[in-house]
């Protein structure tokens, strides 16, 4: 454990600050840093913020806290299989901490409240400020969440997270400054955490080679390069993730009505027309016919049941919601079990790719010795997955049209919020940030940075409140009084 406190013009962050020492012998840094977030109140927000289907659809849908749940109890799974399959100690507490803060930089409405965000961020700011919800989530843990405030310095240390829970959310360790800016990066505010991480030659590496990543050709090599510099915490916080959106999503969508047998067709149809997976499309293809096969199984016992007039039709709608919950549990039984890790070197010389072999970050660490494996093909099982829920769950035209809603309210408050004379539509704490400059640092771009950690900290709920309170006539407290 590291005991210098990394500096940051918003405060000091990481593994005890001078300041804000973790209590000895009642509890592990991971699990301060577990329960921080567990009580911090970005992470209570995540109950009113959309996973796939709006907060406001149906009450027994995921959202962003029922799926980072269940990417908890999925990565714990995980990594305790990896300790006892080959006699690791990885740190339990560090991997449920790190899964339960991955989405807290979420926006409200999913990942068209992000795109948003990011657009208009680039737009006011001539493309020097960006928005990014892994990077926003980093902001959190360090500056947003007011844990820790030294008055006699006048700075905010947010949550004084772990050095390694941090490393452990951080999946894009690439500077805004030297990204495409369309996604996967982290603040240029924050690039001193990499120096911390992996020294100066780490950013001099990208300094040198970024305009090569980013090419829109070289997107296998920029992958590769995220891959080689997660440690393997976060790979199995991206696996589990990638296991939940590929299980308890789709069984959302199952129980929506939006996948169904009709859509088996349609599925293929796009998959045939989508130049991304040629070489897995017959592997792909094959378990989007597996999967249909056996939902059909288990329609197939309701059906029967509702067409005889019998005792078992009573029955019908607990065995079918019985068989689909078992049906998703043995997928991501399948999935935990054939996840394994192997040497770093030896996954680097399977990449063969020269730029992604030199990036200088320590392999003999512990968190950097080993690389995440998929083994039996079970990734191309969760492709599979993800390209059902994704054409027939995101794709839905009812779901389309609240999108659409939902982009014009994102960039109606944006525009209201990002204009300095509606300073006092903050609320106070927001307002204070501003006023004692803690956005100074940003320069001109203040103003704007600060909109986008107001609006990206909203709930669904909240933001369609506020922005009715703005915009609807019926808003006004004595509107009633006037309307017959």
């Amino acid at each position: 454990m590291e005991s210098e406190a990394g500096q940051s013009s918003y405060g000091r962050v990481f593994e005890y600050g001078i300041d804000f020492k973790k209590e000895e012998g009642i509890r592990t840094p991971y699990q301060i840093d577990r329960d921080r977030i567990i009580h911090s109140s970005a992470f209570r927000r995540l109950r009113n913020k959309t996973q796939v289907f709006g907060v406001f659809a149906l009450d027994y849908y995921r959202t962003r806290l029922t799926h980072s749940l269940e990417v908890s109890q999925i990565a714990r799974s995980v990594a305790s299989n990896i300790n006892k399959r080959r006699g690791l100690n990885i740190d339990i507490d560090l991997v449920e901490a790190i899964s339960l803060a991955h989405d807290i930089g979420h926006p409200p409405f999913g990942h068209i409240g992000e795109y948003i965000l990011n657009e208009k961020l680039k737009g006011v700011t001539g493309g020097e400020q960006g928005f990014e919800a892994n990077a926003q989530n980093i902001r959190i843990l360090n500056f947003l969440e007011k844990k820790f405030y030294d008055s006699n310095n006048n700075k905010i240390y947010g949550l004084n997270p772990s050095l390694k829970t941090v490393d452990g959310i951080l999946k894009y360790k690439l500077p805004y400054c030297l990204s495409d800016k369309s996604k996967h990066f982290i603040y240029d505010s924050d690039i001193f955490i990499l120096e911390r991480l992996h020294g100066k030659n780490f950013i001099e590496f990208i300094e040198k080679n970024y305009h090569y990543i980013n090419k829109y050709e070289n997107k296998n090599t920029k992958e590769k390069f995220f891959e080689a510099s997660r440690c393997l915490e976060c790979q199995i916080l991206n696996a589990a993730d990638d296991i939940a959106y590929a299980t308890h999503d789709l069984e959302d969508g199952v129980e929506s009505g939006l996948i169904d047998m009709e859509g088996h067709l349609k599925v293929k149809k796009y998959l045939k027309e989508d130049k991304f997976f040629p070489e897995d499309s017959p592997g792909i293809e094959a378990e989007i016919d597996n999967f249909f096969s056996s939902l059909k199984d288990i329609f197939k016992v309701f059906n029967d049941n509702n067409n005889d007039d019998n005792s078992n039709s009573v029955m019908s709608h607990i065995k079918v919601k019985t068989d689909l919950k078992e049906f998703f549990s043995r997928y991501i039984s399948k999935f935990i079990l054939n996840i394994d890790i192997e040497d770093r070197e030896k996954w680097l010389s399977q990449v063969k790719d020269d730029l992604v072999s030199k990036v200088p970050v320590d392999f003999k660490n512990d968190s950097y010795r080993y690389s995440l494996i998929w083994k039996n093909d079970v990734n191309i099982s969760i492709k599979a997955l993800k390209q059902i829920s994704y054409r027939l769950v995101m794709e839905n035209r009812d779901i389309l049209l609240n999108r659409y809603k939902v982009k014009n309210i994102i960039e109606i408050l944006f525009s209201v919020f990002s204009d300095k004379k509606n300073l006092k539509l903050y609320p106070d704490d927001f307002q204070e940030l501003y006023k004692n400059g803690f956005y100074d640092e940003f320069g001109k771009n203040g103003f704007y940075v600060m909109c986008g950690d107001y609006i990206s900290g909203m709930t669904d709920i909240y933001a369609i409140k506020l922005y009715s309170s703005l915009f609807e006539a019926k808003n006004f407290p004595s509107i009633s009084s006037y309307i017959d």
